[in-house]
């Protein structure tokens, strides 16, 4: 079935219109063997589509006191810093798709396991500010992605049933998020491929945002 007319569109951030969880990957990766650490990609993986208190609760336990978490972040932070100097990366189809709804008139929004605050830093570095202005970040709700808290916040701010919206999603923990708050998901994988598991929940899955917004008729007339 296909879902053609959406009240609202939720977009996550990192990983799907932000190239930078591939960044975020590099750099933790980095940070582990510059304190001499062995390389944990699934302690990573865990992380993704967090926000701030989840993910150090996850990434302390990970590290099982060999190092505070305090010095751990400060040589990630480092590495992320280093690597983002120049520019913050875009994903292919972000600025258009965006475009088109504006065009249409269809009211859309950022919900971002990243603190709302740093969302609009990096959106403005990246030079997408301009193009997406709403945005819920993972400070503004309780519970992280994959409770739905921050999906049922969006569409709220949208002011629309979160089940006539759409979600576009890259992690398993933000397409458990949308699922759980009734919207119809598209995930677009980035680092994590959905599992088995994660496919049961029969949601859409693309290889980019606009496959993904074709897939579920929102881009029906496009070329």
């Amino acid at each position: 079935m296909q879902f053609i007319s959406p009240k609202g569109v939720v977009f996550d951030m990192d990983g799907l219109l932000l190239d930078t969880e591939r960044v975020y990957f590099e750099s933790f990766r980095a940070a582990l063997a510059a304190i001499g650490l062995p390389q944990d990609d699934n302690l990573f993986r865990r992380l993704v589509g967090t926000n701030l208190l989840l993910g150090h609760q996850l990434l302390t336990e990970g590290l099982s006191g060999r190092v505070t978490l305090e010095k751990f972040n400060a040589v990630w932070d480092d590495e992320i810093t280093l690597r983002l100097a120049d520019c913050i990366p875009v994903k292919p189809g972000a600025p258009a798709i965006a475009e088109y709804l504006r065009e249409r008139d269809i009211p859309y929004i950022i919900a971002t396991s990243t603190q709302t605050e740093k969302a609009h830093l990096h959106l403005e570095r990246a030079g997408l500010s301009a193009l997406f202005q709403d945005i819920v970040g993972g400070d503004q709700v309780a519970a992280s992605k994959p409770a739905p808290d921050i999906y049922l916040h969006a569409t709220a701010r949208l002011g629309q049933d979160p089940t006539t919206c759409v979600a576009f999603e890259d992690s398993p923990n933000g397409v458990r998020a949308a699922h759980a708050a009734g919207l119809i998901t598209v995930q677009v994988p980035d680092i994590v491929a959905p599992d088995s598991e994660l496919r049961a929940l029969g949601h859409y899955i693309a290889s980019d945002i606009i496959t993904g917004a074709r897939k579920v008729g929102l881009m029906v007339d496009q070329d």
